[in-house]
């Protein structure tokens, strides 16, 4: 990424003419996969090549006022393929949030999804042709697969595809914050736990009743909220995601009001440690809340 710099300043006629060689500005082009539906209904791989090719779509259709950015969309073709509904996935799948299966599900299933994404991108390229400045890249060199250590007959086969036909967008994945989208689809905000069981989300002009999705006597022991994980299960979580996702994961910390400067301080470091590129808000509970047992309330 590189600056936009000014090469060039005459007068001609009485005009003042500015020569700029454009630096990058990137755009977010965004969209999101429903875990729960994708994943539980099998159509992981359907939904992700219909996907990509939206997106890609987006960056030729979108009239963007900001020159230097339909630039850099055109040069690098980047999209952002991200998810939510994560929690809502373990409920479903009756795993633990605070557990070593969750951190190595959450390993496996984004290795996966990543795969089909840029299988998705090189087919597109295939179509279409690869972006401007695929040459002398990490997906060129193969850098970006020896990176994540991708292994494997399969990886094998992707990463000699990408060599010889390149890849339609230079940067594929994000995950976004996904709040209002998750309430909307039924699901559990991006890659975070459940703020509660039940809860109101406010906006300016509205206010919205919210459950758990697929709340039941089977899934509610799954659903362990945000202010009750340890959150540096999701950190360890975020870890093993990260290493698939070549752009960044939006993920909150969910803190209480009281926490101490060192243990703050201890979660951002453990986060950035464990090669995270980014972490988004901390929340903090109020000093009006209190600890309540969620399945005692009636």
């Amino acid at each position: 990424m590189s600056p936009t710099l000014l090469e060039e300043e005459t007068v001609q006629d009485g005009k003042i003419l500015i020569y700029k060689k454009p630096g990058d500005f990137v755009v977010c082009n965004l969209s999101s996969i429903s875990l729960a539906k994708s994943v539980m209904d099998d159509v992981l791989e359907r939904v992700i090549n219909i996907q990509v090719r939206m997106l890609d779509n987006v960056i030729d259709i979108n009239e963007i006022p900001v020159l230097q950015a339909q630039i850099t969309n055109k040069n690098y073709r980047g999209v952002g393929l991200g998810t939510f509904g994560w929690h809502h996935l373990l409920a479903l799948k009756g795993i633990k949030w605070e557990s070593e299966e969750a951190v190595e599900y959450c390993d496996a299933l984004y290795e996966t999804i990543a795969f089909l994404t840029i299988n998705a991108s090189l087919e597109l390229a295939k179509e279409k042709g690869a972006y401007p400045y695929f040459e002398g890249s990490d997906w060129c060199t193969g850098q970006f697969f020896e990176k994540r250590q991708y292994n494997g007959e399969r990886w094998d086969n992707l990463a000699e595809e990408v060599k010889q036909n390149g890849i339609r967008n230079g940067y594929l994945m994000a995950v976004a914050p996904n709040s209002s989208t998750a309430i909307l689809a039924g699901s559990t905000a991006s890659v975070d736990p459940i703020f509660r069981l039940e809860y109101s989300e406010e906006k300016k002009d509205y206010k919205i009743p919210v459950t758990a999705p697929d709340l039941s006597a089977e899934t509610m022991w799954f659903y362990k909220t945000a202010y009750n994980i340890d959150q540096h299960w999701s950190i360890r979580q975020n870890a093993r995601r990260q290493r698939h996702i070549d752009q960044s994961i939006s993920f909150n910390f969910y803190v209480t009001n009281n926490i101490k400067a060192k243990a703050l301080l201890d979660l951002h470091m453990d986060a950035w440690k464990s090669g995270l590129k980014t972490t988004y808000y901390v929340r903090s509970t109020s000093s009006s809340e209190f600890d309540e047992c969620e399945s005692c309330h009636s």
